[in-house]
């Protein structure tokens, strides 16, 4: 058996070698890698887009990303956890299968910007801005029941990418605003696999600063999250018992470490 990042690294090469036909600007980025992935899973195609009848009286039917020989359930999302609720509730409450969420991380990504009437790259540089373990924490929020329970895993791939984006925008040099034209993944750097509570509150930062009671502000300060990603994973790691509010400063909520 191949090893992950080698096996990723070839399936890279191999869609990258792959001619595609484009549909429309930005339509691929998510298509490609979602593919890429799931042959990374398990590289046979029968095993893929397969139909799962529940259990309960509604007889619900949908559509499952992978379905492993060993009846285990794996839904690939590239893309927001959020929309996938309905689909993992059917999964958890009317089936009785294994199922793992596979929510790729870009760990890295470097952007590229094309003129949009030549096609040719003008700049490159690594964007500062990546995504950590704790941005898919953020999203876990309406699965917080879900977390530990023995059927139910989180799989995260930390992943490099090329972001290729359209100088289509407005100001300075036509940034604000751009299409994305391609999202090329590149290679997997490491990969993190979440099922019991405790590797879920394993991943709480270990700072000094959050040893007395902290606020939101705070909290942000030192996992870099933003806006409702805060708020969303201090409130999958109270639900997950690591944390718990403890008063209150002026507006602001006070938690601690339990």
């Amino acid at each position: 058996m191949e090893a992950g990042k080698i096996k990723f690294l070839r399936l890279c090469y191999e869609e990258l070698s792959r001619e595609k036909v484009r549909d429309g600007i930005g339509l691929l980025a998510e298509k490609r890698l979602h593919g890429l992935l799931k042959r990374w899973v398990i590289d046979d195609s029968t095993c893929h887009e397969v139909k799962v009848a529940g259990e309960g009286d509604r007889r619900r039917r949908f559509v499952a990303d992978i379905m492993t020989p060993a009846g285990e359930i794996v839904e690939v999302q590239t893309g927001s956890l959020y929309p996938m609720r309905q689909k993992l509730a059917f999964y958890m409450e009317e089936t009785a299968y294994p199922v793992t969420v596979l929510h790729p991380l870009l760990a890295t990504k470097y952007i590229s910007w094309l003129d949009p009437k030549s096609g040719e790259v003008t700049a490159r540089k690594k964007s500062p801005l990546h995504q950590t373990p704790l941005h898919a924490i953020a999203e876990l929020k309406p699965y917080i029941k879900y977390l530990g329970d023995p059927r139910f895993s989180l799989c995260l791939p930390l992943i490099t990418v090329e972001e290729y984006r359209l100088l289509d925008g407005w100001g300075k040099g036509g940034k604000r605003g751009s299409h994305r034209f391609e999202l090329i993944p590149l290679s997997l750097e490491d990969t993190l696999y979440l099922k019991s509570r405790a590797d879920y509150a394993a991943l709480f930062p270990q700072n000094e600063q959050l040893t007395v009671p902290f606020t939101a502000k705070t909290f942000g300060k030192i996992t870099r999250l933003r806006g409702y990603d805060i708020y969303n994973a201090l409130a999958v790691f109270e639900g997950l018992g690591v944390i718990e509010r403890c008063g209150q400063e002026k507006r602001a909520i006070l938690y601690h470490k339990t």
